[in-house]
């Protein structure tokens, strides 16, 4: 599996108080651009896609808990669907050199365990990707809520032909 190709942005500290710094280093969350189409391969086989310039921050839990588990490291993978889900309720998948909405309308509870099926099958870690599934079902549905009621401008896989 290819991993996705990431641009960070930078979280700004310079010339800030200790006090605003350290807030910065507990409650601001890095955000993170995919810099082209990245695909990734379900354990059923299916081929979905991430489109290039998707933003995300990696976390629908508690500022705490990243102090302990980063989602840029061994979570990413499930982090960036995650992500992802959540802002657009759907998936894109490839299909025939075709790209399609896949489970589209989902919602918070099958997103969520999605995830968290492709954090088990992708880490093998199965008390951490449950200790964050749980996580995220007791603070994720704010960011899902802030998301849906959010009008978000359409990303699209390029090089294929939308179904």
């Amino acid at each position: 599996m290819e991993m996705p190709k990431l641009q960070p942005f930078a979280i700004k500290t310079q010339k800030l108080s200790i006090f605003s710094k350290l807030w910065r280093l507990l409650f601001r969350k890095r955000q993170w651009r995919l810099i082209e189409d990245w695909h990734y391969i379900l354990p059923n086989k299916r081929v979905v896609i991430i489109p290039k310039g998707f933003v995300f921050d990696g976390s629908s839990y508690p500022a705490v808990v990243r102090l302990f588990f980063s989602p840029s490291g061994l979570l990413l993978i499930p982090v960036i669907l995650h992500d992802f889900c959540f802002q657009y309720d759907y998936l894109w998948a490839e299909q025939d050199d075709r790209a399609f909405k896949f489970k589209q309308g989902s919602g918070f509870f099958k997103w969520s365990a999605f995830i968290r099926n492709v954090g088990v099958e992708r880490n093998e870690l199965v008390i951490i990707d449950y200790f964050i599934w749980l996580m995220c079902l007791a603070f994720g549905w704010v960011n899902w809520l802030v998301f849906q009621r959010k009008e978000t401008t359409p990303l699209l896989p390029s090089k294929l032909k939308i179904k």
